[in-house]
């Protein structure tokens, strides 16, 4: 029978942080304009990662939550010089949503060998046209080889609508990405 192999994480249940990342927005305005912009962050990216849950098989059931990001970019082609902020998780913006994550580990597989990762992000992006949003997930995926993630590169792979406060589809998310 295949032991289990749990991630060496120094607390379960705490708020943890990511000191840096590397993160890219594709925005795609209903005008037709669109734009890639790189983002860096603005402060850590607060995050939990819950008590696994660990299967009679041996393998390992992760779930994790974002629940602060701040990231910042200067539009170069959208808005030119102007910030863009993007933000995530339940507790980064008053209408904030939670960022929720998961990890599947297979039996005997370790953590450092990398396993797929889910994230299904809800974001609040300002931008100069004003605060949008969107109602529909970011899925991204990616490996992940150690907690906090920094090895990991995350990406979206489908457009997602983009929102006014009012609901009004003014565009549209696509190819975000984060590498830490």
């Amino acid at each position: 029978m295949s032991t289990a192999v749990t991630p060496k994480v120094t607390t379960y249940n705490t708020v943890m942080e990511l000191d840096y990342a590397e993160s890219e927005i594709g925005l795609f305005l209903a005008d037709g304009r669109s734009e890639r912009i790189r983002l860096r962050t603005a402060c850590p990216t607060e995050f939990i990662v819950h008590e696994p849950d660990v299967s009679a098989d041996g393998s390992v059931d992760l779930s994790l939550e974002i629940i602060r990001f701040d990231l910042v970019g200067t539009s170069r082609e959208l808005w030119p010089g102007q910030e863009v902020h993007v933000l995530g998780g339940a507790l980064s913006s008053p209408d904030g949503r939670p960022i929720l994550g998961k990890a599947h580990i297979a039996a005997g597989r370790a953590l450092e060998q990398g396993v797929p990762s889910e994230q299904t992000l809800y974001l609040t992006v300002e931008t100069p046209i004003g605060t949008l949003h969107n109602d529909k997930p970011v899925r991204m995926t990616g490996d992940l080889y150690r907690l906090p993630p920094k090895g990991s590169r995350f990406e979206s792979q489908e457009e997602t609508p983009l929102l006014t406060p009012e609901g009004i589809e003014v565009g549209k998310l696509y190819m975000c990405a984060n590498e830490a």
